[in-house]
């Protein structure tokens, strides 16, 4: 017991003089208190990087299962003691580990430095179980080689059964140790650069292919690179029993605060009010986005019109024979057919033929018409005037 707490009081507490500078600037020029932030996390911790005071704890020392963040550690380990020009070589096993993925196959063969990009941003199964069979030989002889690092930075609450942080009931860690692993992480530059990139590729040759590595993307699940102000880098996890998880640091003025977050249900909303509470007590909090003024478009002067109101036009009286001829033309008679007259003059034998076609051609007629016609004989026209007819193609005028 006395050897763990001497552990912690290393991993966290500065040298006296810089612990009592400190205490005197708090006394000199306090601070408002923020009000501490509202989380949906069952386990979080917020302390600053350089002085490793804890500003802010909820059951910080819980067991719970950390997902995907196990990887920061053994992201560390990897750097620490694997060559990063080394080409690894996937096994079936490895090849077959259950998602996220990077989408290695057995008998690909990777640069050890990509796969810790494949790790650390896309989060890739394959690419830890890869790695911990480069390092360690096998996954139970590389989470021993975790667990004996852990204990050594001061993260005592956690024991590790895999490289990944897929579900194991005997994989724990807690809020506490995933910020003391985290910070000190961040204090090797490979790993800081890799935890702060947004996207990468990862040059994979393909197992019975050509020498050609297939370079294969990968981009970070951090939201906060980008969006928020000072985010250096983090990482995150999910599993349905861990729910989200994350742990990351950002830097303000010469502030350094790093977050660990487990359980969450809301978890990039419990992060930023984390990081806004530590740099609101610190006097570092982003100011409010302001509206953008939009500066009007200078026109060239003109010559206004005067408004002009709309009235709607009064109706006009017609006179009473404008209206007569206007009803007139508004009703259109309907069309009747013409009345041939009585001809003295008999039609030749040989236009018989023509005066039938241009009888059968003629519309009906109304019943005036009608008894008109069988009254009067027709009109046989002459075997000219029939031609002309035909040629127009009709024989009246409807």
């Amino acid at each position: 017991m006395l050897n763990s707490l001497l552990i912690r009081l290393r991993a966290f507490c500065d040298p006296l003089p810089r612990r009592a500078l400190l205490g005197v600037l708090l006394v000199t020029a306090p601070l408002a208190l923020a009000a501490e932030p509202r989380l949906t996390a069952k386990a979080a911790i917020l302390l600053d990087a350089d002085t490793g005071e804890i500003l802010y704890a909820r059951d910080p020392h819980a067991p719970l299962p950390p997902a995907s963040t196990t990887k920061v550690l053994s992201t560390l380990i990897a750097i620490e003691r694997l060559d990063p020009n080394q080409m690894v070589t996937v096994s079936p096993s490895a090849a077959m580990a259950p998602p996220s993925r990077v989408g290695l196959r057995s008998g690909d063969r990777v640069v050890a430095s990509d796969l810790l990009y494949g790790m650390m941003l896309k989060s890739g199964n394959d690419a830890s179980e890869v790695v911990a069979e480069a390092v360690g030989g096998s996954i139970p002889d590389f989470a021993r080689l975790m667990n004996a690092r852990a204990r050594q930075l001061g993260a005592l609450d956690s024991h590790f059964a895999n490289p990944h942080g897929l579900p194991d009931d005997s994989h724990v860690s807690s809020a506490y140790d995933l910020a003391v692993i985290f910070r000190y992480a961040m204090l090797n530059p490979t790993f800081a650069q890799i935890a702060g990139t947004r996207n990468a590729w990862v040059r994979v040759d393909r197992a019975g292919g050509s020498n050609v590595a297939v370079p294969v993307p990968v981009v970070t699940h951090n939201r906060l690179l980008g969006t928020y102000e000072g985010a250096l880098g983090g990482k995150t996890g999910f599993t349905n029993k861990a729910k989200r998880c994350f742990v990351g640091e950002t830097e303000r003025g010469n502030t350094r605060l790093v977050v660990a977050v487990l359980g969450s249900s809301a978890l990039w909303e419990d992060v930023r009010r984390l990081f806004d509470y530590g740099f609101e007590q610190r006097g570092l909090l982003a100011p409010a986005p302001q509206p953008v003024l939009v500066k009007a478009v200078q026109r060239e002067p003109s010559v206004a019109m005067p408004a002009v109101a709309r009235v709607k036009p009064a109706a006009v009286a017609r006179p009473a024979q404008a209206k007569a001829k206007a009803k007139a033309k508004a009703v259109r008679p309907a069309p009747t057919a013409r009345v041939a007259t009585t001809s003295k003059r008999a039609a030749p034998a040989a236009a018989k033929p023509a005066a039938t076609v241009a009888k059968a051609a003629t519309p009906k007629t109304t019943a005036k018409a009608t008894s008109a016609k069988a009254a009067t004989p027709a009109k046989v026209p002459t075997t000219r005037k029939v031609a002309r007819d035909d040629r127009r193609g009709t024989g009246g005028r409807g």
